[in-house]
């Protein structure tokens, strides 16, 4: 038995969740092959291109190499390094504080590519304006969030949130995955619903980890603000009406990646302008003070019914100053994300 399969079978890291770590990032990598290599080169895990990996990574114990991530040539080297990074943490285990405190650095790793697979920027759609919040309560959190134009549809974004059960390094590596799964599906599929659909059954049928998805898929209509919205689990999005009061869009669906046989309702609304839409991760109603009280969705509801009429902007800085002011100066449990999509005033 080689060095690397006595330190897997030692820590108790089960073949499902290596196999789930490496399609994960093989899916981030977009599909290219990612494998475990002992040090002798020899796979001991998920797949290569060839006997000899284009680029590889070293996984290292105590200052001694044991086993290699390895990739082909698509599989870009920080995606390498994150995966092997995850496995020094797994199997240390964060025994000890100097464990803890030597791995604490390469988790900043896996944030930057967390914080990269984020939008830089919004789609420039006329007359509408978007606004976004992301406050991680970890070094890497499994939140997402995007807005993005639906190809070969210009009159058409789409706007996703996301949560990722579970945080670290395999929930950032599943977030790259769905999102790029939620782009392909809306690009093809025939709404959200059918969309959410498509990525759960990739999701149950192809993907092996234990982690699960929540995630809320609205496609707009520019032109009319005609608003198509599914649910997989997560938390109703919000309607902000300008003329003073708040809806919930409510759409019946389960979690991605738990049920292969799922079904997902769809609704509609329309936006009139000066309306806006808020989408949100459990992370703002779950804020706790210091006190341990939630701040709850009716905290959140009341203050969307003050930001009635306000631009995208407005309301999530005044949303997240308001859960920031309650939390004080307890600890973050959970990361704080929002979108906001506005149509502007004629």
């Amino acid at each position: 038995m080689s060095v690397l399969d006595e330190l897997l079978d030692g820590h108790a890291l089960d073949g499902d969740a290596l196999a789930g770590l490496l399609a994960l990032a093989s899916a981030a990598a977009g599909g290219a092959a990612v494998g475990l290599a002992d040090t002798d080169g020899s796979i001991v895990a998920g797949r290569s291109a060839g006997t000899i990996p284009l680029r590889a990574h070293p996984i290292a114990l105590g200052g001694r190499v044991v086993g290699r991530v390895v990739g082909d040539g698509e599989v870009a080297p920080e995606m390498l390094a994150l995966v092997a990074r995850s496995l020094e943490l797994l199997l240390l285990g964060a025994r000890d504080g100097a464990d803890r405190a030597r791995v604490g650095g390469e988790l900043a790793i896996g944030r930057r590519i967390q914080l990269a697979l984020l939008p830089r920027r919004f789609p420039d759609v006329e007359g509408w304006t978007f606004a976004a919040r992301y406050e991680p309560a970890r070094e890497v959190g499994g939140d997402l969030f995007d807005a993005f134009p639906v190809r070969g549809q210009a009159d058409k974004v789409a706007l996703v949130i996301a949560d990722v059960t579970g945080k670290g390094i395999p929930a950032a590596l599943l977030m790259a995955d769905v999102k790029a799964l939620l782009h392909a599906a809306t690009d093809n599929a025939d709404g959200p619903a059918d969309a959410l659909r498509r990525v759960n059954t990739v999701l149950v049928r192809e993907r092996a980890t234990s982690l699960f998805v929540t995630a809320a898929l609205l496609v707009v209509e520019v032109a009319t603000g005609v608003v198509r919205y599914a649910s997989a689990g997560h938390e109703p999005p919000f309607l902000v009406r300008r003329a003073g009061w708040v809806e919930r869009l409510e759409a019946t669906g389960p979690i991605l990646g738990a049920f292969g046989d799922a079904t997902f309702e769809e609704g509609a609304t329309s936006l009139e302008p000066g309306d806006a839409l808020t989408l949100y991760t459990d992370g703002v109603t779950e804020t706790r003070d210091a006190r341990r009280r939630f701040y709850g969705e009716d905290r959140l509801l009341a203050n969307l019914g003050l930001a009635c009429g306000r631009s995208a902007e407005e309301i999530a800085r005044a949303l997240i100053d308001e859960v920031t002011a309650f939390r004080g100066e307890a600890e973050p449990f959970d990361d704080l994300t929002l979108l906001v999509l506005e149509r502007r005033p004629a």
